[in-house]
Order: C-alpha cells, then structure tokens, then sequence
C-alpha cells in the first residue's frame, strides 16, 4: 500500500507538470490574478476526477477478468508472463511517445513566440488560446450548465467544480488511467489488492494538488518574471525525463525478458 502511495504521487506530479489542457490554463489565469486558494481548488477538483478514473480503472480489470469465458481464462493464465511483458512495453512506448509530444508541443510554442516583441504580446497571444478553451466551455455549458454551478458556488468550492467539470470534459482520461493502472499492475509495481489501488489513487491527488500548489505559488511570487523561456525550458526537461524514464523502464522489461 505505502508503494502505491508513493508511486501515486509521482505520476500524480509528474504528469500535471506539462501545460496542457484547459485545466491548466484555468489555474495560470487564476494565479495571474493573485487567486492562490482558487486556482488550487481547480488543481484538487481535477485531481479528484482523475483519483475516481483510476479507483474505476483498479475496478475496472478484475471485474472484466470475472466476466471473461473460462477458455479465455485459461488462456490468460498460460500466458501471463508474455502478455505482462507486452503491456510493459507498450507503456513503456506510451511514455515515450508522450514526452516526445511534450518536446515537439515546446518546440512548435517556442516557435510561435519568436514573434513576440513583449509581454503585452504574449498576453494577446495567451488570450487567443485562452478564447479557443472559453468556446469549448461554452459548448459544454449547454450539457453540464457550468455557468449556473459556477454562479450557485462561488469561491473555492465553485473553483473545485470547475476543475472537475474540465478534468470530465476530457474524453481521453478514462483511457489514459485505464493504460496506466494496467501498466503499472503488469509490472508488478502495485498489486492487485483494492486496498493498494485507494493508496494509488490517493496518492495521485496528493501528487496533483501538490503540483498545482507549487505552481501557484511561483505564479504568483514571480508574476513579473514569467517569460516564455521559463514555460519552454519546463516543457522540454519534463519531456525528457519522461522520454528517459520510458528508455530505463523499456531496459529493465528487455532484460527482464531474456533472463526468463
């Protein structure tokens, strides 16, 4: 269970670093305007959507495994050690993959800023892509009435709805957790039990808010010096760590494999 824990607040920190989606954007904007209690409460709300994913994903596995036909089974049984294998690998490549889609989304952002002359122009620029999450919100206001949660709890509990509502709005999480929780359980790093699966995921929300939280607080102590150099620089270490952690982890399953 403590392995759970920790391991759950690693990938709860390490995948909230890079500045993707609207939740994201949402908690700088909040930290821009000084709103520290907000834009961690948008953090956490996130984080309890994606702690229900995995709590569904640990679920999730043994309860397809109980409804499989006995010939499948058997057939899982008989090659356990090979299917492991294959998962480990694929989430190996996984994480390969996304800290090179980290590094190419630093590169094409660092691209993009090589025409700003100011910081005036890289907030004009930062509320253009702003806008293009605002009409998202808009389109999802009409199914999930996210203006009237938003008017009816104000404050930081109205911050946390917000954060969950973006983290739901997301139709590539459910997918993402599942893949993860398999990985890690092909692997032995967690096992099976229910108990280790509540610290995993409890262990992610820790990780997450604990992420958002640092990150507010740098936002909001050296608002004057945010440049896009810090943002890039950021983006591309956090994409190669990923990349390397995914080559050490694809090295540890090869070797693994030829002593067996």
């Amino acid at each position: 269970m403590f392995t759970g824990l920790i391991t759950g607040i690693i990938i709860g920190f390490v995948f909230s670093i890079p500045p993707l989606g609207p939740t994201y954007f949402a908690i700088v904007e909040k930290g821009l305007k000084k709103e520290v209690s907000n834009a961690v409460a948008i953090g956490i709300g996130a984080g309890l959507i994606d702690m229900v994913y995995i709590l569904l994903s640990y679920g999730g596995v043994s309860l397809i495994v109980t409804l499989l036909p006995d010939s499948i089974k058997y057939f899982f049984l008989e090659n356990e050690n090979t299917l492991k294998i294959i998962l480990a690998v694929l989430g190996c490549i996984f994480i390969i993959f996304y800290g090179i889609k980290i590094i190419k989304s630093k590169a094409r952002f660092e691209t993009n800023q090589e025409a700003l002359s100011s910081n005036e122009d890289f907030e004009r620029r930062f509320d253009k892509v702003d806008s293009v999450f605002r009409k998202t919100e808009e389109n999802l206001d009409r199914i999930l009435h996210t203006k009237v949660l938003e008017k009816n709890h104000k404050g930081i509990v109205g911050s946390l709805m917000t954060g969950m509502i973006m983290c739901l709005s997301s139709p590539t999480m459910p997918a993402s957790w599942f893949a993860v929780v398999s990985y890690l359980k092909s692997y032995g790093i967690v096992n099976a039990n229910f108990y280790t699966g509540l610290f995993l995921a409890i262990g992610v929300l820790t990780g997450t808010s604990l992420w958002f939280y640092i990150m507010t607080l740098l936002i909001f102590k050296h608002t004057d010096k945010l440049n896009v150099k810090m943002i890039s620089k950021l983006n591309i270490a956090t994409g190669v760590f990923l990349m390397l952690l995914g080559i050490a982890l694809l090295y540890q399953v090869t070797v693994s494999f030829f002593r067996n």
